[in-house]
């Protein structure tokens, strides 16, 4: 049942900017995915030792940075120390771990949209709500630029609706639910993000008979992407924005 008006309104998400152009979640693969056509970016925000806000997927630096352990346990001054490019490839040894606040400006000064998701840790899931809201009402230019808070903590979107109940949510889950409506309605959430290696036909029909807004992470094939946006699904996260274009979709009016 694809929405008139979806939240997403582009079949597309930058997965962590375009990484697979740039390291993924620096504010080079934010500006790279802005070259390319993208009007969304998804990210992910987490709590430093100091308790300030960085952009980082892992709950530990060492696949995207040069440092070692989690980011829980390091300080922000720490993490800003480190390489977060050249694990990437050369030219990216410059690119550092951004902060929320430098990744919302350069996601602003780009004219994007933005999907913040929550990387939070078990048993401290108000506290980073909390903060991230607290961070989102001084810096989101709210009225120019779309938003939405998502993540695989139902605490957090509670918390989330709690604290700003005006900004959508999204829930992110392995499995299309079997009620995804209810799902939905129970966790105070607009969208279900699921994961694409666990969509098959029968998860579509439960999709196309649904009226909550549904994306699918992570899709880097464009017959794939075609497939699902002509099956029901909303969007799909991707690390390629020129997906569509390399699939010969140049509007989204050509996928139906």
């Amino acid at each position: 049942m694809p929405h008139a008006s979806p939240i997403v309104d582009a079949p597309l998400l930058a997965h962590r900017g375009a990484s697979l152009y740039a390291p993924e979640n620096t504010l080079q693969a934010v500006q790279r995915a802005a070259e390319m056509g993208a009007k969304w970016i998804e990210t992910d925000v987490q709590l430093t030792a100091d308790d300030e806000l960085v952009i980082i997927h892992d709950l530990e630096l060492d696949r995207t940075t040069n440092g070692s352990g989690f980011v829980a346990h390091h300080t922000l001054d720490e993490i800003r120390d480190l390489d977060a490019g050249s694990w990437f490839g050369h030219g990216f040894g410059h690119c550092k771990v951004p902060t929320l606040e430098e990744f919302i400006g350069c996601v602003v000064d780009n004219g994007l949209n933005l999907q913040l998701e929550l990387k939070e840790l078990a048993g401290r899931e108000y506290h980073l709500s909390d903060r991230a809201c607290d961070a989102l009402a001084e810096l989101w230019p709210f009225g120019e630029r779309k938003l939405f808070v998502s993540g695989f903590s139902a605490r957090c979107m509670r918390r989330i609706a709690e604290k700003m109940p005006d900004v959508p949510r999204a829930i992110a889950l392995i499995c299309v639910p079997d009620d995804p409506d209810a799902y939905a309605e129970e966790h105070g959430v607009q969208i279900i993000h699921v994961q694409d290696k666990f969509v098959d036909d029968e998860a579509l029909e439960i999709v196309r008979a649904s009226a909550t807004e549904f994306g699918v992470a992570t899709v880097n094939d464009p017959l794939r992407a075609k497939y699902l946006l002509r099956s029901g699904v909303e969007s799909v996260l991707t690390d390629d924005p020129l997906l569509l274009e390399r699939g010969h979709l140049q509007a989204v009016d050509q996928i139906a």
